[in-house]
């Protein structure tokens, strides 16, 4: 029997966009994601989303508190897949990451390279291509605050 993956999702705001991935799926159609990964056994979420994003961006990252859990089921090349994805939000801990429009990632030892983007939550949410996982739009939707990393400054 398969396994339930558990996924961590940064939440990294610059004003009133997102940071997000465009990734396509297992029959090449695009669609957006924010950065995250796998959680492995014995991680922190924060920990591990810290830890995707000096794998994939090289970026310091200071993970947040939990904006919210969705139970995520889908199907990925045919096969039947089970996961909890965890939003937290996050900042870059060098600021000058917020000038930028685009940063190049790259994902599963390099075999995956995406662009990721600065979008607002109504252009993924309106878009033509989707935001996942689904739900995400609705639980960002409810979320307030702006500013750059979202976190609460001292």
């Amino acid at each position: 029997m398969p396994g339930i993956q558990t996924t961590v999702l940064g939440i990294v705001r610059r004003d009133d966009e997102y940071l997000v991935q465009r990734l396509t799926d297992a029959g090449g159609d695009p669609f957006y994601r924010p950065i995250g990964g796998g959680v492995e056994f014995g991680e922190a979420s924060g920990e591990a989303l810290e830890r995707e994003f000096r794998e994939e961006l090289d970026a310091g990252l200071a993970a947040g508190p939990t904006v919210g859990t969705i139970e995520n089921r889908f199907t990925w090349g045919g096969e039947r897949q089970h996961e909890w994805v965890i939003a937290r939000r996050a900042a870059f801990e060098d600021d000058a990451r917020y000038d930028r429009d685009r940063f190049a990632g790259e994902d599963a030892g390099g075999r995956i390279q995406y662009e990721a983007t600065w979008h607002t939550l109504d252009a993924l949410r309106t878009g033509p291509e989707p935001l996942y996982p689904d739900g995400l739009g609705e639980l960002l939707a409810g979320q307030g605050g702006t500013g750059r990393g979202h976190l609460p400054r001292e």
